[in-house]
């Protein structure tokens, strides 16, 4: 005999069922979202303790995350997505090549086509298209400006500045000799690099106004443009004993030459307008040379108007870009591994402490304990120390030492807000609030 209790039980389900059904066709509602969603949320791994106000899961392998006024926007290997700061609920998602983040209080996010070049402009917020560029071209985006570089014929290159919002074009150059283009994301500009690449991305992701001086290398050559005076002021060719990038308003040339088995060195400012030579230092390393004939093979590093060199001495030092002043040096056998042109952190030689000290005047700050695994970058007004394999995030502020986060977690840095960091482990991503901060508004 049948079990009426199981089959009374199936057939209420079953009624259920299709009446929900019934209701998605009739109110033409798609429920595969809402269900991938929740999914996403109830699979979230657990990113602190204590936790933060959300934890969700990308679609993708988040690689980077950009806090703009009303959104956090996180890239992806493949798409990028939008979330609501408060919440963490999904505002849009698109597929993508590459995407990257401009604008100022009206904050747009630049998609690239999945294939066949281009891009889109949708407003961060609500992912509404604001305009496209069908052309294969180079961007790079900034708060105010989006620079579009275009070569049609693989030479007689034009770089244009458009308005994030409109699209519309504000200037255009054309490039002296520039023989070839780049396709996308544009790459690093002719500057000063990043000590230390663990939270290049991260903090690389916040849009910023566009620098009075860019340096554009192209094939080796560095054509120097003046975004104030709206042109490109020269090119410097490329050559083996020389690397030239813009860093402010002044172009650094770092030359170097083989003698008695071994690579001398000279820096020289160069005012960026006129070209006139500001300083030179001889003897200090800045680290641009590899193999034996002391090729010109890497940028130098800094940030914030101070260049890394090391001295005769072998210790490390930031030089002021400006002057070529001596800024700031390491102690005996320690090394500078993040700077923000205004606090130098250093790795002492007991490789377990960190020291901070005022980067103008060279002045000791505060110091405190890491471990060999940690991550360690200053920018956004904060110092972010993260050390995944022992399981501890602390953040502190740059000026004092003052601990503003310090929570277990596994987590790596995604993206950096006035109030709290996007962190993520794996697919899963949210905010950790800062001490001194307030929960982002919904």
């Amino acid at each position: 005999m049948p079990n009426w209790r199981v089959v009374c039980r199936f057939a209420v389900f079953v009624c259920v069922a299709t009446l929900v059904v019934l209701y998605f066709v009739l109110t033409h509602t798609n429920p595969l979202p809402r269900i991938v969603s929740w999914l996403d949320e109830i699979t979230a791994t657990s990113l602190s303790k204590p936790a933060g106000p959300w934890a969700v899961r990308a679609g993708d392998q988040p690689d980077s995350a950009t806090v703009v006024p009303g959104a956090i926007v996180v890239s992806a290997a493949g798409s990028v997505e939008a979330r609501n700061p408060g919440s963490g609920k999904r505002l849009w998602t698109l597929d993508d090549s590459w995407a990257t983040v401009a604008g100022g209080s009206n904050p747009v996010v630049v998609v690239g086509h999945p294939a066949g070049g281009g891009f889109d402009v949708v407003a961060a917020a609500s992912g509404e298209h604001l305009w496209s560029d069908n052309d294969r071209d180079a961007v790079w985006a900034f708060s105010d400006v989006i620079l579009i570089l275009h070569c049609p014929h693989q030479s007689n290159c034009q770089l244009q500045a458009d308005d994030p919002t409109s699209g519309k074009p504000q200037w255009r150059t054309k490039l002296d000799g520039a023989g070839s283009s780049m396709r996308g994301l544009g790459g690093p500009f002719a500057t000063l690099q990043p000590i230390a690449a663990d939270y290049a991305k991260s903090l690389g992701a916040v849009p910023s106004a566009v620098p009075t001086f860019i340096g554009l290398n192209l094939g080796g050559d560095v054509h120097v443009i003046s975004t104030a005076r709206k042109r490109e002021v020269r090119v410097y060719p490329a050559g083996k004993d020389q690397r030239v990038v813009v860093a402010g308003n002044e172009v650094i040339v770092a030359t170097s030459a083989p003698h008695a088995g071994t690579c001398t060195y000279t820096i020289q400012g160069r005012d960026a307008a006129t070209n006139a030579t500001r300083w030179t230092r001889t003897g200090f390393n800045p680290h641009t040379t590899s193999g034996l004939a002391c090729d010109q093979r890497n940028d130098p590093k800094g940030a914030g108007g101070a260049l890394l060199a090391t001295d005769t001495s072998g210790r490390d030092v930031l030089l002021n870009v400006g002057t070529g002043a001596l800024m700031y040096r390491a102690p005996a056998g320690a090394h500078i591994v993040a700077t923000d042109g205004a606090v130098a952190l250093a790795r002492l030689a007991d490789g377990k402490t960190l020291q901070a000290a005022d980067a103008e005047s060279g002045a000791p700050l505060w110091q405190r304990p890491v471990t060999k695994d940690a991550l360690i970058g200053v920018g956004s007004g904060v110092v972010m120390i993260a050390d995944p394999v022992n399981g501890r995030m602390v953040a502190v502020k740059p000026d004092s030492g003052a601990v503003v986060l310090n929570v277990a977690s596994g987590a790596t840095v995604l993206g950096v807000g006035a109030n709290y960091l996007v962190v993520n482990i794996g697919r899963t991503f949210g905010p950790l609030l800062l001490s001194s901060g307030q929960a982002a508004g919904p």
